[in-house]
């Protein structure tokens, strides 16, 4: 079964100044449930600003849409179904893993949700974060891979459609960061769209769509394995060092051309959005 009904993020000509520099340029996209989508780019690309333009939590000019509806405008009714895990975990690290997923439940579950029922979504969703075996540890005894994944279980306790995680592999090991994605695919073929913001290069296998970034422009979207072709580089080191020694707006003008940018943006957003699923609505 599939977590929710479709959902589709559309985003028109997004921009972003600050302190009279310009972070973001111009920024189309179209994403939908069930596309895990990675978010690339060298340091100051623009990522991290462009994710929390997403889902507004950062204004930007231009629109975003959720199913058609201005998210900026209409951000109180829809937040609820977005999720967003942060750089920076912010799970109270004295309580143990179990106590700090109850912590929370009683805050994001509705307050008349069955105490039994609220207990089987907290043991629910350690289970999706492979957490279980950990649950009457305190936070703080975890490993950094481990207190992310609580980060994440918090999110994951009202069941979001739409799921952003900024730098969710920072600072671990090459296997834990396979493991981190593979989870992430997870999530995502349950109906999700999950946006990931990684400098982790190594474990794209698992991802639909590639979203390069450099110096606030877009510049490439699509398969990750296609990127170093359209490049024209041997691998992705090798696009991150051309990105930084010179001009991107050849790179942003040869995507805009590309048969996948069409594809994937420009036919999207010319289509008609799905209608906005009533909240908790489900699909077989």
């Amino acid at each position: 079964m599939s977590l929710a009904a479709e959902y589709r993020l559309d985003v028109r000509d997004l921009s972003y100044r600050a302190g009279g520099t310009q972070i973001l340029s111009g920024i189309n996209l179209s994403l939908r449930s069930g596309e895990l989508v990675a978010l690339l780019g060298p340091s100051g690309s623009g990522k991290s600003t462009l994710l929390t333009s997403l889902i507004g939590f950062r204004r930007a000019e231009g629109r975003v849409e959720l199913c058609g509806q201005d998210l900026y405008a209409g951000f109180e009714a829809l937040k609820t179904r977005i999720g967003f895990v942060p750089q920076d975990d912010v799970v109270p690290e004295s309580l143990t893993v179990e106590k700090a997923l109850h912590y929370a439940a009683r805050l994001r579950l509705p307050p008349d949700m069955p105490e039994p029922l609220r207990r089987a979504t907290v043991e629910s969703v350690l289970a999706q974060v492979e957490l279980k075996d950990r649950a009457g540890v305190r936070v703080k005894r975890l490993s950094g891979g481990q207190r992310k994944r609580v980060s994440l279980a918090t999110e994951l306790l009202s069941s979001p459609p739409l799921l952003f995680l900024d730098e969710p592999t920072s600072g671990l090991d090459p296997d834990l960061e396979d493991k981190a994605m593979s989870l992430f695919r997870r999530l995502t073929n349950e109906g999700r769209l999950t946006v990931v913001t990684t400098h982790v290069l190594a474990s794209l296998s698992a991802v639909d769509i590639a979203l390069i970034m450099a110096k606030g422009r877009l510049v490439f979207i699509g398969a990750p394995e296609e990127a170093p072709g359209f490049f024209e580089v041997p691998d992705f080191p090798s696009i991150y060092r051309l990105l930084a020694s010179g001009s991107v707006e050849p790179w942003a003008k040869k995507m805009v051309a590309s048969s996948a940018y069409r594809a994937l943006v420009l036919d999207r957003l010319k289509s008609a959005p799905p209608p906005l699923p009533a909240l908790g609505q489900r699909v077989a």
